[in-house]
């Protein structure tokens, strides 16, 4: 969020300099020429004049406020912030300096001292912005529709205020309520003539109601198309490419499909946060393995101690766009079933024993370390000992050694889709980066991977003895009853009705929190089987393909 400055437009100096001569001490006179130093970039002036202003009149918010600003920008982040809670403290309480102070915190990504500081004052003082970043907080633990109250409040407070309109819009369409989602859409329109997020919007609200060509018309007329085209903001821009790739998909335009999908990995992969991640990290990983399970010993794992009963436990994994989300979706409609939400509960077990152990470590677990680390993971979500546990995280399949050292008596689902078809849709998708969706950069980066990783899942095979079940997603389109009745008969369950309806359970849950979360809200549909052929590029990596679509019997 941007944070709030008190800049009238000053166009005349010299009017305050007289101002002065006749009444040095004028607050007004003293306070707009600071601004105007920080309209000019003279920080060091501005900084001056507002100090001044504190000595003039030390009750009076403005010259804290815009001291604290001044300080934001030269870096100082404790002094900007000190400044405010001094105020807050030891001078009065008033909205500005606490929404100021609001802004500051959230922008540091303080979300502990930032709620502190809201509860403190919501109930006090109706704010827009208190509203609106208690609603955030809320939404990003995934209560949903407590953060919908708030931002519904925001704007209620304030109609120009876009960043609750925003927010909403994301929710709405993320929990496929379009009615909703439209009706923000038209109500926004009143206000904010020139948003071109709002053009954004109308096109994605087109696109989900399967208009397409009304999508591709919002999104590509003349004026439309240059506002998106010199953003200086990128993830706009990025949006923008990816919705023109889904569109042009859907309307038979593949070409322009994989080009704008392409254009909009280049500019995700540069954003600064995801800088950070780099694809040699995991492949550096997955070679180590390879060479470390490269020959059966089965020997070593006979006589393993199991630590803690875990025999409710089971592993969903896959390759990303093998069908995981919906298999997800559909377990969790079972009455006897946890599935949990899609984070790295494993890996940060893993993590932390690789912080001060070898790859050769993992053979020499004593009893009372397994458990220890079995009950790390449990402890790290809200475990249900009278429910079938499945932790869905596709690429967890690079970590089965780990799983079946850890957990030798957990049960894996493994989710398997046309390799082209998996390959195709990863350079389609718009992932959140880490150090795996980095490699989905191209056709190439993704065939790579896709083989790395499959190497090493069959030398997973290969040296533990490994109980599985193989689950093809087109089985479970094209015969969905069947495939997932022997689905449930391996998890040892009984088939539920429950189960058929799916999408009606995905269309319950506030938040899905995958690429798929629009697709499996609706019924099965088959378009997605053999999506590669309508794509050329995929010629080039087919022969570097075949041994796996051997494989999986293709």
């Amino acid at each position: 969020m941007n944070e709030k400055r008190i800049n009238l437009n000053i166009n005349d100096k010299n009017l305050y300099l007289n101002i002065l001569k006749n009444d040095p001490k004028n607050y007004e006179a003293i306070l707009k020429l600071g601004l105007i130093d920080v309209n000019e970039n003279n920080l060091s002036f501005a900084k001056e004049k507002f100090k001044k202003l504190l000595k003039i009149n030390v009750t009076r918010y403005e010259g804290h406020l815009n001291l604290s600003n001044i300080y934001s920008l030269e870096g100082d982040i404790l002094k900007a912030n000190n400044i405010l809670k001094d105020f807050l403290i030891n001078i009065q309480e008033n909205i500005e300096i606490i929404n100021a102070l609001a802004i500051k915190l959230s922008n540091l990504k303080e979300n502990g001292s930032l709620e502190i500081h809201i509860n403190k004052y919501i109930d006090k003082y109706e704010s827009h912005i208190l509203y609106y970043l208690k609603g955030y907080i809320l939404s990003k633990r995934d209560r949903i529709s407590e953060s919908e109250v708030f931002f519904k409040k925001s704007i209620k407070l304030n109609v120009n205020f876009w960043n609750g309109y925003q927010d909403l819009l994301k929710q709405y369409e993320k929990q496929s309520r379009l009615t909703d989602f439209k009706e923000i859409i038209t109500g926004a329109k009143k206000i904010f003539k020139n948003n071109i997020m709002l053009t954004y919007y109308e096109a994605l609200y087109f696109f989900r109601v399967k208009d397409y060509k009304q999508s591709l018309n919002v999104l590509t007329n003349n004026e439309a198309e240059k506002k998106f085209l010199i953003q200086k903001n990128d993830v706009v821009l990025a949006d923008y490419f990816h919705l023109l790739s889904r569109v042009n998909e859907k309307l038979g335009f593949f070409k322009e499909s994989y080009s704008f999908a392409i254009k909009r990995n280049n500019i995700t992969l540069n954003f600064k946060e995801n800088k950070i991640f780099k694809k040699e990290l995991i492949l550096d990983t997955i070679t180590v393995y390879k060479n470390f399970f490269d020959k059966p010993s089965k020997q070593n794992i006979i006589n393993v101690s199991k630590g803690i009963n875990h025999s409710n436990l089971t592993f969903l994994i896959g390759f990303p766009r093998s069908g995981t989300t919906l298999l997800d979706t559909i377990l969790r409609s079972h009455s006897k079933t946890l599935v949990l939400e899609e984070k790295p509960y494993l890996l940060d077990v893993r993590h932390d024993f690789y912080k001060n152990h070898k790859i050769n470590d993992i053979l020499k677990i004593n009893e009372t370390e397994k458990i220890k680390m079995q009950k790390q993971y449990f402890s790290s979500f809200d475990y249900r000992p009278d429910k079938l546990i499945i932790d869905k995280y596709p690429l967890n399949l690079i970590e089965l050694g780990f799983i079946k050292t850890i957990f030798p008596d957990s049960n894996i689902i493994l989710a398997i889709r046309h390799p082209l078809d998996c390959i195709i849709s990863c350079v389609l998708t718009s992932f959140k980066m880490n150090d795996g969706m980095v490699n989905f950069k191209n056709i190439h980066t993704t065939s790579f991977f896709y083989n790395e990783c499959f190497e090493l899942l069959f030398k997973y095979f290969n040296y533990y003895e490994i109980n599985y079940h193989t689950v093809k997603y087109e089985n479970v389109i094209k015969n969905f009853k069947d495939e997932i009745n022997k689905l449930i008969n391996f998890l040892n369950l009984d088939f539920e009705e429950s189960l058929n309806n799916y999408h009606k359970t995905a269309r319950k849950r506030e938040k899905i929190n995958t690429p798929s979360y629009d697709q499996v809200v609706q019924p099965i549909y088959s378009s997605s089987i053999n999506r590669y052929k309508n794509f050329d590029e995929i010629k080039n990596i087919k022969t570097d393909i075949n041994r796996w679509i051997n494989q999986f019997s293709y």
